[in-house]
């Protein structure tokens, strides 16, 4: 089993951020206020440890004979929400109220049996719910799908393109080894192709449809939602500042800060087939945010063509690219940095903590991302001395990049980085 004195430990967090959580609730006279990303800082930190704890709990009682069950558990989960998405079953549930199974079952054309055994599996991991015996009806998690179409893409993504990609990532390490070539990943595999993973993706509509989806929901998500990009960094310390988002299509990142920030002017670079991609989102905006905001055709492996900027903003950017491509794409700014030395370059990114040192759910989500990146393009996220490796090779010789500052509020996965330039001469150089 475990020590009781750890048991007893994580009982007793449990219990301390739960009547935090609960007395602001009552306070706020709503009972998921504290579940809202504008919940106070000492809220939702607090709704993260009982997460961790709650899980740590779980691993800690747990026999080791009973590891691979819990395993079969998830998948059979996945397969089940899969098979509900499928057979668009959703939709066909009123968004309120109840449905017997005997007439969903008839209304979608599916075996009764099949969609109860189903529909209860899914249950199991509060996804739909079963009110009274015999009938089906949505709860906030299942009733999400159908409200937000992008989570059904999302499934999508992960059950027909993710999961069968994660099955070969042994075969490719086999094949390939320690590559870093971006035809030769477990989506070459998988998806019987020569293409790499984004330009597979790109060339087929129906794919290309569903990662759409899949990165509104990825970017909805309260993980990596930009609202964090918002609070993660002292934006109001700027003044009136310029900021130069790269790789920033479709703008929402810089409408969100243009909204809070009304000093900030901003400039969404990315690709020439991309950029476009703004101007629909931008048109719909405010004038006085959408007068602050301008997009501009660029590579972030080609050199910066905006050298006044007071922040180069790089979110979830660097862990597409591999440490040579990484070191490039810092390496293009450190002209602007040396021109303006109060410049700073602002990475958003997954920092790797290390081991053991945040709570499990969160050091979870990392890792996944992290495997993620290996098996779809072979990147990866970075731990702090992966980052200095990057930005020491992307430093000249008059001086060098070095971290000033992480912030990671609770609940992100994303770490802010802020990065500055220190010239050799200057007597200061990190």
């Amino acid at each position: 089993m475990c020590e009781i004195s750890e048991l007893q430990a994580l009982a007793r967090e449990i219990c301390a951020a739960t009547n935090l959580i609960t007395g602001h609730d009552a306070l706020a006279g709503d009972s998921h206020s504290s579940s809202s990303d504008d919940a106070p800082l000492n809220v939702r930190d607090a709704r993260q440890r009982v997460l961790n704890s709650a899980a740590k709990i779980q691993q800690l009682i747990s026999e080791p004979t009973e590891f691979l069950v819990n395993l079969s558990v998830e998948y059979q989960l996945i397969a089940s929400i899969q098979w509900l998405c499928h057979f668009q079953v959703l939709a066909a549930i009123p968004l309120q109220g109840s449905v017997p199974f005997s007439d969903l079952a008839s209304v979608c054309t599916l075996p009764e049996r099949r969609l109860r055994s189903v529909a209860r599996m899914a249950m199991t991991r509060n996804f739909l719910c079963e009110p009274v015996p015999g009938h089906v009806a949505h709860n906030a998690v299942s009733r999400l799908f159908v409200t937000n179409p992008a989570y059904l893409g999302w499934t999508r993504f992960m059950t027909e393109f993710y999961m069968p990609v994660a099955s070969k990532f042994s075969e490719a390490t086999e094949k390939w080894g320690d590559t870093v070539a971006g035809n030769q990943t477990a989506v070459n595999l998988a998806m019987n192709t020569q293409l790499t993973a984004f330009d597979f993706i790109t060339q087929s509509r129906e794919w290309g449809r569903l990662f759409s989806a899949y990165m509104k929901g990825v970017q909805a998500s309260r993980a990596t939602n930009v609202k964090h990009v918002v609070a993660d960094y002292d934006w109001e310390a700027m003044g009136k500042a310029l900021v130069v988002h790269i790789d920033g299509a479709p703008g929402n990142v810089c409408i969100a800060l243009a909204e809070s920030y009304p000093a900030l002017s901003f400039i969404i670079q990315d690709t020439p087939e991309t950029v476009g991609n703004c101007r629909g989102l931008l048109r719909s905006q405010p004038e006085n945010v959408r007068k602050r905001i301008t997009t501009a055709a660029h590579r972030a492996l080609e050199p910066q063509t905006v050298t006044n900027a007071d922040v180069y903003l790089l979110r979830m950017v660097l862990h597409n690219h591999t440490d040579d491509e990484a070191s490039r794409i810092l390496a293009n700014l450190v002209p602007a940095l040396k021109q303006n030395p109060s410049a700073r370059i602002l990475i958003v990114d997954t920092l790797l903590p290390e081991p053991g040192s945040i709570g499990i759910v969160d050091e979870g989500l990392a890792r996944y991302r992290d495997m993620t990146m290996m098996e779809v393009f072979n990147t990866k996220e970075r731990d702090r001395q992966e980052f200095e490796d990057i930005l020491n090779k992307a430093s000249d010789g008059e001086g060098k990049l070095g971290i000033v500052g992480v912030r990671r509020s609770p609940g992100s996965t994303l770490s802010a980085i802020e990065v500055s330039y220190h010239a050799y001469n200057a007597g200061n150089a990190l």
